[in-house]
C-alpha cells in the first residue's frame, strides 16, 4: 500500500462541558477509505487472490493528536471569522499540494488526485509508532455470490467494523471511533468546477454532548486556504455538506447526497506556482511543444495526401503527372516528419519523469453541531457571507499583481500562441520550399510567431524564449 504523510494541526472548541475533547484527524485519498473498500476475490485456480479496485493512495496522518486551543484563530485571523465559531470543532491539514505535474507523458499540471475523498476520524488513536495495517481483515467475497453482479456480492469476513476498514490505510484507532465522515469531491467534466458530497457518515457519539438520546443538526465544511506571509490566508474555496438531524448510533452511506454543496470553481493555479512550473519544466515544455507540432504536421500532411490521391484518380493525364509529383513530395515529408517525431519522443523519454507538486494550501475541515436546523442555516449563511467577502477582498488586493483571480483567458491565449510558434518551427524544419521566396516566407512566419509568443510570455511574467 502506498502511504504518504499529511501534517495535521488539531484544535477543538467545546460548547458542552459534558462533551469530551477527542482527537480529530483528516485523511486525504484518491478514493474513500471506507466507502471504496475493495473486495478480495476468492482463491483462483493458481492459488492467488486478487483485490478489486485497490486504494491507490492512502494519505494518513501519523502525528500525535495534541489539542492546541486558539491556534486556528491565529491561522485565519481577520479572514473568514470562522476560527472561533461556536459549536464547531476543527481539523486543519497543512502542506497539501493542490496541483501535480506528472511528467511521464507531458508536463501539464492537474488537480492532485489525492483531492478525491476526505476521511475525518474522531476518536482515540494508537501512538504514531504503531502500524496496524497488517491487522486489516480484507472484505473477501463469498464464493456463493461471485457470479452475481458486484453490487450484490456478500462478504464472508467476521469483522465488518469501521475500525477494521480504517486499518487498511493504517489509521489505528483505540476502541470504537466516536464518529467518521467521508466526503467525496465530484468534478465537472472539464475539471474546472467541483462540489463536495457526503460519501458516508458513522456517528457513535455526538461531539457536543455525551447524551445518547440527544440529537443535533450537523454541518461540516471544507475551506481551502492559501498560505500567507503573516497570520491568516486567503480562502480560495469553501464547500459544505449539511447532514441534517443526527443522533448517536446513526450511519448512512450516500453516494450522491442531496445535501452536497453547490458547484464551486476549482481554485486556479496561482501565478507564483505557474511560474515555478514553467521554470521547472522548461526543457520538457520545449520537447513536448515540438512533439505536439510534429504530430499536427503528420495529421495535416496525411489529410492533404489523401485528398491529392483522390483528385489524382479523376483528373486528366497531364494534370495527374503534376499531382503525382506533389504526392511523392508530401509522402517524403511525412516520412521525415515521423522520423523527427520518433527522435523527439525518445528525447522526452530520456528526461526525468518525477512528479512535481505545486501550490501548497491548508485544508481546514470544520464540524458544526447545533440544537436546531435554524441555527445550522444561520451558521452556513455566515460561512458563505464571510468567504464571499474574503474572495472579494482577495480580488481587490490582487488587482495590479495578478490583475484578477481568473487567469484562464491569458493562459489560454498563451497556449494558442505557443502552438503557432512550434508549428512554424516544424514548417521550417520539414517543408521543402520550391523557391527562395517560399523559404523566406516560412522564416518570416516563424519570426512573427516567436515575437507574438514572447510578447505573451512577458505579459504573463514569464521569461522570453531564446
Amino acid at each position: 500500500m502506498l502511504r504518504a504523510t499529511v501534517i495535521l494541526i488539531i484544535a477543538a472548541y467545546s460548547t458542552d462541558s459534558g462533551a469530551a475533547d477527542d482527537d480529530r484527524r483528516a485523511f486525504f485519498n484518491t478514493s474513500c477509505i471506507i466507502v471504496d473498500e475493495p473486495f478480495l476475490l476468492p482463491d483462483t485456480v493458481d492459488g492467488s487472490s486478487t483485490r478489486v479496485a485497490p486504494l491507490l493512495v492512502a494519505v494518513a496522518a501519523k502525528l500525535a493528536g495534541t489539542l492546541i486551543s486558539g491556534l486556528i484563530t491565529g491561522v485565519s485571523g481577520g479572514l473568514s471569522g470562522q476560527a472561533a465559531r461556536k459549536n464547531t470543532k476543527y481539523v486543519a491539514a497543512r502542506d497539501f499540494d493542490l496541483y501535480v505535474a506528472d511528467l511521464s507523458e507531458s508536463p501539464a499540471v492537474s488537480i492532485n488526485p489525492r483531492f478525491g475523498c476526505i476521511t475525518v476520524v474522531v476518536g482515540e488513536f494508537h501512538p504514531d509508532s504503531v502500524d496496524c495495517s497488517s491487522d486489516y481483515i480484507p472484505r473477501e467475497v463469498s464464493p456463493d455470490t461471485l457470479d452475481m453482479p458486484e453490487s450484490e456480492w456478500q462478504s464472508i469476513r467476521t469483522d465488518n467494523s469501521v475500525e477494521n476498514i480504517l486499518k487498511r490505510a493504517n489509521v489505528c484507532v483505540t476502541g470504537q471511533t466516536k464518529s467518521v465522515f467521508e466526503a467525496r469531491m465530484l468534478f465537472s467534466d472539464d475539471r474546472t468546477a467541483y462540489r463536495m458530497t457526503s460519501a458516508g457518515s458513522w456517528i457513535n457519539s455526538l461531539q457536543s454532548t455525551r447524551s445518547k438520546r440527544a440529537s443535533r443538526d450537523l454541518l461540516y465544511t471544507l475551506e481551502i486556504v492559501e498560505p500567507s506571509v503573516g497570520a491568516g490566508g486567503r480562502v480560495l474555496s469553501t464547500a459544505w455538506v449539511n447532514l441534517g438531524e443526527v443522533s448517536a448510533g446513526d450511519s448512512a452511506i450516500d453516494e450522491v447526497s442531496s445535501s452536497r454543496s453547490d458547484w464551486l470553481r476549482v481554485p486556479l493555479m496561482s501565478r507564483t506556482a505557474s511560474h515555478a512550473h514553467e521554470s521547472d519544466t522548461a526543457v520538457h515544455q520545449d520537447v513536448i511543444g515540438h512533439i505536439d507540432a510534429l504530430e499536427r504536421a503528420v495529421v495535416r500532411n496525411a489529410r492533404l495526401l489523401q485528398g491529392l490521391k483522390q483528385r489524382s484518380a479523376t483528373v486528366s493525364p497531364d494534370l495527374k503527372k503534376g499531382l503525382d509529383k506533389e504526392i511523392e513530395k508530401i509522402g517524403v515529408r511525412i516520412i521525415s516528419t515521423e522520423a523527427m517525431l520518433d527522435a523527439r519522443r525518445a528525447e522526452y523519454d530520456d528526461l526525468p519523469h518525477t512528479k512535481l507538486y505545486y501550490m501548497p494550501v491548508t485544508m481546514r475541515f470544520g464540524i458544526t453541531e447545533t440544537r436546531s436546523e435554524k441555527k445550522t442555516m444561520q451558521v452556513l449563511a455566515a460561512i458563505l457571507e464571510a468567504n464571499n467577502e474574503a474572495l472579494t477582498n482577495t480580488a481587490t488586493e490582487m488587482m495590479g499583481i495578478d490583475r484578477s483571480l481568473d487567469l484562464g483567458a491569458g493562459e489560454a491565449y498563451l497556449v494558442s500562441l505557443r502552438a503557432d510558434y512550434f508549428d512554424a518551427v516544424v514548417a521550417v524544419n520539414t517543408e521543402s520550399p520550391a523557391s527562395n521566396e517560399e523559404f523566406q516566407e516560412l522564416e518570416r512566419t516563424l519570426a512573427l510567431a516567436k515575437q507574438s509568443y514572447n510578447s505573451a510570455r512577458v505579459a504573463e511574467g514569464l521569461n522570453p524564449i531564446d
